[in-house]
């Protein structure tokens, strides 16, 4: 029997909002239903068609716990054959789950696959709890994730400047796509009790190299301290999603495809420098699907942090002008769980602008992974 190829039909987002920002008052059930139900509404593909339902959710507990994605489909009034699974690979759960959905379409496993991410950090505690055992192996204080990135610019010569840099223009490719409307395509308008949000929350248009520089470090300090609140993703409110099927489901009923998924890898990396995970993650995407990064026309790196993403790209040789051209995390956010669909459905929409036959998807994962997911338009 031949593999099924597995491509993606549609991708949408929510505006991303900050924390205790526009969308602070919704639960996170609310965010997934908007995705699921444009999903239906764009693409025509009825719920009662999907196989099953992977949503990508880091923080799983209190309100986003119990299984978020099976609540999320009883709570939006999805049909209750449709059964559906959470996925937490911390910052990588919702690019794990797109990665997934491909899998059981290759394997046969089913045709129709709608995943998403979301991420409510506005109504999640935050927990700084180790196991023993791992405070045994590692430096515990070095740990959390702006400590991993003051490491890594010490160790990779990314001064505080480069990071204020990436982070300006961050901000500025942003605030230039929202202007001239590139985000069109992607964004779904929520609806909230103070009225529809439409927009992102967190581009700032009127900041300057100057103003970064102002910023305190935050996770150190000494005399090497880099990183502040202005070269870091703040705190973020969000989801996304996309609906994968067969190629063949696609050509059956009429859809265009926007891409197909190609290949993808997952890799483990020290924790202690986890921003470090794209570059092996997309090494061996590449090598799996037999290019060269080179050949990749557009790549959504998730910004973190600049200091490790300044190092991925140059240690993978990513030319500027392909690298997250309508910004990225350091300006529109980083909803953790919400991340890995959040940069695909923005690549995916720009390679349909750019006619662009290869794009990346890669990403850094908390204690220690990348994850790397691969495109291709006919």
């Amino acid at each position: 029997m031949t593999q099924a190829t597995a491509v993606v039909v549609d991708a949408v987002r929510t505006p991303q909002a900050k924390k205790d920002g526009a969308l602070a008052d919704l639960y996170p059930e609310d965010l997934v239903t908007a995705i699921l139900e444009a999903l239906v509404e764009r693409t025509g593909v009825p719920a009662t068609a999907w196989e099953d339902f992977r949503l990508g959710c880091a923080n799983q507990e209190n309100e986003q716990g119990r299984n978020l994605a099976r609540q999320s489909l009883l709570a939006g009034g999805f049909p209750e054959t449709i059964p559906g699974s959470t996925t937490t690979r911390l910052c990588g759960s919702s690019l794990s789950t797109l990665n997934d959905a491909a899998r059981a379409i290759e394997a046969g496993d089913g045709a129709v696959y709608p995943v998403a991410g979301v991420e409510q950090m506005s109504r999640i505690p935050f927990s700084d709890w180790l196991h023993p055992a791992i405070e045994e192996r590692y430096d515990a204080d070095r740990l959390p994730m702006g400590q991993t990135a003051e490491t890594i610019a010490r160790r990779h010569d990314v001064s505080r400047t480069d990071q204020d840099e990436f982070a300006l223009r961050s901000h500025e490719r942003a605030t230039e796509a929202a202007e001239s409307g590139r985000f069109d395509d992607e964004i779904v308008p929520v609806d909230t009790d103070d009225g529809l949000v439409e927009a992102d929350e967190t581009p700032r248009p009127n900041t300057t190299l100057e103003k970064l520089g102002e910023l305190p470090t935050v996770f150190r300090d000494d005399e090497q301290a880099s990183v502040t609140p202005g070269n870091a993703s703040p705190l973020t409110d969000g989801a996304a999603g996309l609906l994968v099927t067969s190629e063949s489901y696609a050509e059956e009923h009429g859809l265009e495809p926007l891409a197909r998924i190609k290949t993808r890898a997952v890799v483990g990396v020290d924790p202690l420098v986890m921003g470090k995970g794209p570059i092996p993650a997309t090494r061996a995407a590449l090598e799996d699907a037999d290019l060269t990064i080179d050949d990749i026309d557009l790549v959504e790196l998730n910004e973190a942090f600049a200091a490790q993403s300044v190092h991925c790209v140059r240690e993978l040789g990513i030319p500027d002008e392909k690298v997250n051209v309508n910004g990225g995390a350091i300006a529109l956010g980083h909803p953790l769980g919400c991340s890995g669909a959040r940069i695909s459905t923005t690549l995916l929409h720009e390679m349909e602008k750019q006619d662009a036959k290869y794009g990346l998807a890669t990403m850094c994962v908390g204690f220690g992974q990348g994850v790397a997911t691969i495109f291709e338009r006919p």
